[in-house]
């Protein structure tokens, strides 16, 4: 009797994520601005070798409703690479890869956002690239995810998505 009330409590989650959560084409409708501040996350550059940035910054936006919570995240890859391209995209990750400019062709390191334990922001700089990955928490009977919108935004990775409560 325990299974079926976890899993209706379960499904009553997700049914309000996805009724919540904005459609593809609302949220393409509803694409943010790229601010015109300074990125609100900055991340620091790890370094192993050649020359690479110092720091990275993402712009984060967080919108809360009955039932869930939407993000939106802005890479600001523009200052050290070329134009971004979308390399893999899936339920839980999404990745983009974007040219390094010449100063920092050489650079080998990584960036990271810890926060409250989880990984979800990540950089890898190798081979001339510089690679942007989202990835969401593993879905929980409480807190399942779901990608809303993955594009590009004035050239800058962009990806929206929401978790329910």
């Amino acid at each position: 009797m325990r299974s079926l009330a976890n899993l209706t409590t379960a499904l009553s989650v997700l049914l309000t994520l996805l009724v919540s959560a904005p459609t593809p084409r609302q949220a393409q409708l509803e694409k943010p601005i790229l601010p015109k501040t300074l990125p609100d996350l900055v991340l620091k550059v790890e370094h192993q070798s050649g020359t690479c940035p110092k720091t990275v910054g993402i712009w984060t936006a967080f919108h809360s409703y009955e039932g869930g919570a939407e993000h939106t995240v802005i890479a600001d890859t523009i200052a050290f690479a070329g134009d971004a391209q979308l390399t893999s995209s899936g339920e839980k990750l999404v990745e983009y890869r974007a040219p390094l400019k010449t100063a920092y062709a050489s650079c080998i390191g990584w960036a990271r956002d810890e926060n409250n334990g989880q990984d979800l922001y990540r950089f890898l700089f190798r081979e001339g690239y510089v690679y942007f990955r989202v990835e969401l928490p593993p879905d929980t009977l409480a807190n399942p995810s779901i990608f809303s919108n993955v594009s590009f935004l004035d050239a800058h990775p962009y990806v929206r998505w929401a978790i329910a409560d």
